[in-house]
């Protein structure tokens, strides 16, 4: 039985992380966070990232500060697509206005909810460069707490190729 929690290796097209951080650093330069997905196959320890999704998403600003919120519909529309073509989802990435670091709103209305798939949160709005080592890394456990993962463990166990 293939569980997210055994991989230990995550392979992302360059062309499938640059659509999400494209998307962060767009929605950024308006003062909002954005939200992206990767979704894929496993192999054993090997997972192979086929697709990036961009949600639909409203983006909201308050005096508290920003946030984006993805709908019950598209994700229940996302869920349909995923299982139609027989991809799974494995890592939610979303920006922040500075620091990075998991929320507890990001705790508590995770995308992502099956054990041992990623929460990334990129810096800056996405400003900076596509590096996994810049983000702030999360994986959720069997208790489903998320758990920071180190930047250098991060950037070996998510690589990006071309």
């Amino acid at each position: 039985m293939k569980r997210l929690a055994d991989v230990e290796k995550v392979i992302v097209k360059r062309r499938d992380a640059q659509l999400v951080h494209s998307h962060l650093r767009d929605v950024g330069r308006q003062g909002y966070e954005g939200l992206g997905l990767w979704a894929g196959r496993q192999s054993g320890s090997l997972f192979q990232v086929d697709r990036a999704i961009i949600p639909a998403q409203r983006h909201i600003r308050t005096a508290d500060g920003v946030c984006v919120i993805t709908g019950a519909e598209e994700l229940h529309r996302i869920n349909v697509w995923l299982y139609r073509n027989g991809l799974t989802l494995i890592a939610q990435i979303h920006s922040h206005p500075g620091r990075a670091y998991h929320s507890s709103t990001d705790d508590e209305f995770a995308v992502a909810t099956t054990v041992g798939c990623f929460s990334l949160v990129v810096p800056d709005f996405g400003t900076g460069p596509l590096e996994i080592g810049r983000f702030a890394s999360y994986r959720l456990d069997a208790s489903g707490s998320w758990r920071e993962i180190s930047a250098s463990r991060a950037a070996q166990t998510i690589v990006i190729e071309d």
